[in-house]
């Protein structure tokens, strides 16, 4: 008798929730999550989303439209990159990036900037894979660069302030044709996702500087 009742005890909450949230199978995004049947602008549940060879790059759940728990981020050869608390809001692991071992950084305070290695540099949570997708997702190679034969390099500079928020976006370095334009464009959609500089043991407004690349794909 008591293992019937706890059985059913047990199997109310699965259905109920079963009742709540509908499964999405997004193939444009390449994404798979729950959304509440009350209103599925808001997504419930366990969240996943693959890279074009069907390997997970982002694993975690939303609570009510919020991002909760532990989320695990990997890259395109589905290596774990890092795993964050949305609910703490800390990092549990990040796999450490050699290039910015003993990289020089501009820390901005007031009026004065200082060079300096940091403690940890400013890291985007959900790695630069995700960060990546964006900006290949949202890139537009300008029609007159294009038709200029025009490729290269451009470098936009922007700070991750204390907050994580990022301000100053503006071009360090272009090449013309309607490139900076764009690059700068889509530097600033980039969304604001950064968990912050430390140096001693303090966050710390950073200055940093983002390549995007543009090359004309020969057919």
């Amino acid at each position: 008798m008591t293992k019937t009742v706890l059985f059913i005890l047990a199997f109310i909450p699965a259905c109920l929730f079963g009742q709540q949230t509908k499964k999405i199978i997004d193939k444009e995004n390449y994404e798979v999550f729950y959304v509440l049947k009350s209103d599925k602008s808001i997504k419930h549940g366990n969240y996943q989303k693959f890279n074009f060879n069907g390997l997970t790059i982002v694993n975690g759940y939303f609570k009510n439209g919020i991002k909760d728990s532990i989320w695990e981020f990997y890259d395109n050869q589905g290596e774990l990159q890092q795993k964050f608390n949305f609910t703490k809001n800390e990092f549990i692991y990040y796999k450490s990036d050699d290039k910015t071992k003993g990289q020089i950084f501009s820390v901005i305070r007031e009026n004065d900037t200082i060079k300096t290695v940091l403690d940890r540099p400013p890291l985007y949570i959900g790695s630069e894979t995700l960060m990546n997708e964006k900006i290949f997702w949202n890139i537009r190679y300008p029609r007159e660069a294009r038709e200029n034969g025009i490729t290269g390099t451009v470098y936009i500079s922007f700070t991750i302030a204390k907050n994580g928020k990022t301000n100053n976006h503006k071009v360090a370095r272009g090449i013309g044709y309607g490139c900076d334009e764009e690059a700068l464009r889509v530097v600033k959609e980039i969304p604001d996702s950064w968990f912050p500089g430390l140096l001693n043991g303090q966050t710390v407004n950073v200055e940093i500087l983002m390549p995007i690349s543009f090359r004309i794909k020969q057919n």
